[in-house]
């Protein structure tokens, strides 16, 4: 009944942007948008009460060695839809209750879930890892409809097929497509983590950054079987057409 009455109070137009929107027990709102994140990560980045120097300065703070940036002296571009949101998100824990609102490209759709900090920032984490990194951001295009919201289930199985038809069910670019992905974005999933000990508090971005990289690593140690699935499903669909 309490989550009858708190979906009562959710009006879509409230949400127009594309982005997600969480609403805490307290009834904080944020917005993860893209106006909001580029609005206020430089304003975050040069007050050094934010991040001090000397956080700045540390070997675990600099971009990543394979970065094709790394000889610029200013921040990693993964941590963009972060920064303007720890202050925030340092506040609950992981496991703190959210009502998440995703709107999608489709601006005629809302997704609606009830759920978890970490899940609901496994957005920020995918963003981050995928559309911000500059090794990373190659990847994005497979995450074409997937909903951040998701079952980590769902979204398994809708990268696979993405990676599936846009390499036409070749299975050696599909394979070295997943293991490439899981490879690189482990590393930089890990630095990224480093990066958020040194100025986060809690642990919510932290385990989101974890999910992320765990979606990378099932898939690429069950992709065979996603290949057997989808083989199957073809022959199921050919006999009856």
């Amino acid at each position: 009944m309490a989550e009858e009455e708190r979906v009562k109070n959710i009006r879509l137009r409230d949400y127009e942007q594309f982005g997600l929107y969480l609403t805490l027990k307290d009834s904080t709102e944020i917005a993860f948008t893209a106006e909001h994140i580029e609005k206020v990560t430089m304003e975050y980045w040069r007050n050094p009460d934010k991040i001090p120097p000397s956080v700045k300065e540390a070997v675990a703070f600099q971009r990543c060695p394979f970065c094709p940036l790394k000889k610029k002296k200013d921040f990693c571009d993964a941590l963009r839809p972060i920064l303007p949101l720890l202050d925030v998100v340092d506040v609950y824990t992981s496991y703190d209750e959210v009502i998440a609102v995703y709107r999608g490209e489709d601006k005629e759709l809302c997704h609606l879930s009830f759920t978890s900090m970490q899940r609901a920032l496994r957005y920020l984490s995918t963003l981050s890892l995928m559309g911000y990194c500059q090794v990373g951001r190659k990847y994005w295009k497979y995450f074409t409809g997937i909903i951040p919201i998701m079952r980590t289930k769902e979204i398994i199985n809708r990268l696979y097929l993405n990676i599936y038809w846009i390499h036409k069910g070749d299975k050696g670019s599909v394979d070295q497509v997943i293991s490439r992905l899981n490879s690189e974005i482990t590393i930089t999933a890990r630095n990224q983590a480093e990066r958020l000990r040194l100025i986060c508090k809690n642990d919510a971005f932290l385990n989101a950054f974890v999910l992320t990289h765990l979606i990378t690593e099932e898939l690429n140690e069950f992709k065979d079987a996603k290949l057997m699935e989808q083989l199957e499903s073809f022959e199921k669909n050919r006999r009856y057409s």
